[in-house]
């Protein structure tokens, strides 16, 4: 079986001692066959690619700018960044949107105004979205928010089967199938596996397993039984295990439709 980690961070500082072990013995070893890094600041844009052309089977690129950001996120590094998204080794645009709960670094006005200016990026390079939208205990005004930007502003000028990925899914079937209703797929990381999470397994058995793909987000959220200590991508398996047994889907059967759900997402090979 193969897998792809769909969403993560392996330029963070928590992977400075072991990065190239990681990519060289322990994800091959996991039977991982694609990681997709995450640019999700300025700063991490060039490394990221730097990272995709180092590890050119291995690792495919996202770059965007997230919502925590936002201020970092100058006029002058609009064209940088128009640019920089017509590289090859780039498959989407994000990690971008809408999070309530980082208002001390960056204010709702600037979040939704940087979000607009993503998605006209995304359409203007026929790129997806990958989307980071995190609510703030049970306020969902982010998702409606999200959802509301994305109806005014998108026109989904992509020619890829999926128009993106709701990154890191922790919310209700109501906010999937919004997701759902505009092309995108459902990203499925360890807090599926958390002990309280019910109603998102909930809501994604009622999605099916055709319409997600497997992230860890490393170095953070990893999986029960690792909570507290550092993600990496050869958890997908223990996460995809969990996702197969509670959707009642041969786990075979799963790594076929992620890793082809996330292949077209991102226009792999």
């Amino acid at each position: 079986m193969e897998w792809i980690d769909s969403h993560a961070h392996l330029l963070d500082p928590a992977f400075e001692a072991d990065r190239e072990d990681l990519l060289t013995r322990v994800l091959p070893a996991a039977n991982i066959i694609k990681s997709v890094e995450i640019g999700c600041a300025p700063q991490e844009w060039q490394p990221a690619l730097d990272l995709a052309t180092h590890y050119p089977q291995l690792v495919s690129a996202v770059i965007g700018v997230h919502p925590e950001y936002a201020p970092l996120f100058t006029p002058q590094l609009l064209p940088v960044y128009q640019q920089l998204l017509q590289d090859k080794r780039v498959g989407a645009v994000g990690e971008v949107g809408l999070d309530y709960t980082c208002l001390d670094v960056s204010s709702k006005e600037q979040q939704q105004a940087l979000f607009v200016q993503m998605i006209a990026c995304a359409d203007q390079v026929q790129k997806p979205l990958v989307l980071h939208v995190r609510r703030e205990g049970e306020d969902y005004a982010a998702y409606a928010d999200c959802f509301a930007a994305l109806d005014r502003e998108w026109q989904q000028h992509t020619s890829r089967p999926y128009s993106g990925v709701l990154h890191c899914f922790c919310a209700r079937y109501e906010e999937a199938k919004q997701a759902l209703d505009r092309g995108m797929l459902l990203g499925i990381n360890g807090c599926f596996t958390y002990k309280k999470n019910e109603y998102i397994r909930e809501a994604v058995k009622k999605a099916g397993a055709d319409k997600i793909i497997l992230e860890t987000d490393c170095p953070y959220l990893a999986p029960q039984g690792k909570r507290g200590t550092r993600n990496d991508p050869s958890n997908i398996a223990q996460i995809a295990q969990f996702v197969a047994d509670y959707l009642e889907v041969p786990l075979d059967k799963l790594a076929q439709l992620t890793t082809a759900q996330t292949k077209k997402l991102y226009g792999l090979s």
